[in-house]
C-alpha cells in the first residue's frame, strides 16, 4: 500500500503512477490500495482525469488515456536518448534472428523500458508480462536480466532480497541465496547479465548496463527473446559492442566497460564464472527445451 502525502499534487502523481505502471485496468479498489488515498478522494481525482483524457475507464478500470500517451510520445520524441537508441536497437534486433531489442533508462535506481524493436508476434507477449517496469515482480526482480544488473548496484536491497527470499517464477529459477549473491556479484563486477528460462519458460534475456562520466548506472540494453536465438554464437559479443558505442555517443567520457569490454573489444566471446553457468546459464544438462511462447523474461 501506497503512503499518501495528503497534497493536491502527490494525489494526482500518486494516482497517475500506478495506472501508468500497471500491466492492465486498475480497478477502483486496487487504485486505492496502491496509493494509499481514501477511496472517494480517488474517485474524485481519477473522474476529473478521466474527464480531462489523461486518463481512461474501461469496465475493468482506469488505463492510461491519449493524452497521457500522447504526451508520452512528444517527451520521447524530444529526447536525446530516445532518438540516439534507436539505430542500436534495430540493429539489435535483426542480428537476434527478429527477438526483441531493448534499452532501459534509471529512475530512481529502477530501470524502465523507453525503447524497443520487435515484431508484431511479440505483441500478446508484451501486453500480457510485466513490462516496460519491473516494480510488479517485488523481490523476484533479481531473477530478470535487468532487475539482476539493478539490484546489484544498490547493496542495501540486495541485502534485503538476498535475507528475504524471493518466489519461484519457474521450476528453473535460482532460489539458492549463495548461488545469487555470487551472480550479483559478478552482474556488478562485469556489467552484464543474462537469465534462461528462470522467469518465463521457453524465453531467455541479454542485458548489459551503460554508465555515465561517474561511473554510476544509467540504463541498461538488452535483448529478450526466444531462448535459442537469445543463446546463439556471437549476439553476446554484438551486444556488448552495441552497448560500448551507445555508452561512448551518450557519455564521452565515461569509458568502456571494465571486464565485458575489454573481452569484447579484443573480439573473443565473453565467458563469465564457469562455476556460475557460462552468462548465467543452467548447465547444458540442465537445460529445458524451448516451450511454446509465453511473455519475455
Amino acid at each position: 500500500m501506497g503512503e499518501d502525502d495528503k497534497t493536491v499534487v502527490g494525489r494526482v502523481a500518486a494516482i497517475l503512477d500506478a495506472v501508468a505502471e500497471a500491466s492492465a485496468p486498475v480497478s477502483l479498489a486496487e487504485l486505492t490500495r496502491l496509493t494509499g488515498i481514501p477511496k472517494p478522494t480517488v474517485r474524485r481525482i481519477a473522474g476529473s482525469l478521466v474527464a480531462r483524457g489523461i486518463l481512461g475507464r474501461t469496465e475493468a478500470g482506469y488505463v492510461p488515456g491519449g493524452k497521457m500517451l500522447r504526451y508520452g510520445l512528444q517527451a520521447m520524441s524530444r529526447h536525446p536518448v530516445a532518438l540516439a537508441v534507436q539505430p542500436y536497437l534495430q540493429d539489435l534486433h535483426q542480428r537476434s534472428m527478429g527477438e526483441m531489442a531493448w534499452f532501459a533508462t534509471a529512475e530512481e535506481g529502477e530501470l524502465t523500458v523507453t525503447g524497443t524493436a520487435f515484431r508484431k508476434e511479440h505483441l500478446a507477449a508484451i501486453r500480457a508480462s510485466w513490462w516496460p517496469s519491473t516494480s510488479q515482480l517485488g523481490n523476484s526482480v533479481i531473477l530478470v536480466a535487468a532487475g539482476r544488473l539493478e539490484v546489484a548496484h544498490q547493496p542495501e536491497r540486495a541485502e534485503r532480497i538476498l535475507a528475504e527470499g524471493w518466489p519461484r517464477l519457474t521450476r528453473y529459477s535460482v532460489t539458492d541465496s549463495r548461488r545469487m549473491r555470487d551472480l550479483l556479484a559478478d552482474a556488478k563486477a562485469t556489467g552484464v547479465a543474462q537469465e534462461d528460462e528462470q522467469t518465463r519458460l521457453g524465453w531467455s534475456c541479454l542485458a548489459v548496463i551503460l554508465r555515465d562520466t561517474a561511473g554510476e548506472l544509467t540504463g541498461a540494453l538488452g535483448v529478450t527473446g526466444r531462448t535459442p536465438r537469445i543463446l546463439a554464437r556471437g549476439l553476446r559479443r554484438s551486444l556488448l559492442q552495441s552497448a560500448d558505442e551507445l555508452q561512448a555517443e551518450l557519455h564521452p567520457s565515461a569509458g568502456g566497460r571494465a571486464s565485458a569490454g575489454d573481452a569484447a573489444s579484443g573480439g573473443a566471446e565473453v565467458v563469465l564464472d564457469e562455476r556460475l553457468g557460462a552468462g548465467y546459464l543452467l548447465p547444458a544438462a540442465g537445460r529445458p527445451a524451448e516451450a511454446a511462447p509465453s511473455p519475455p523474461a
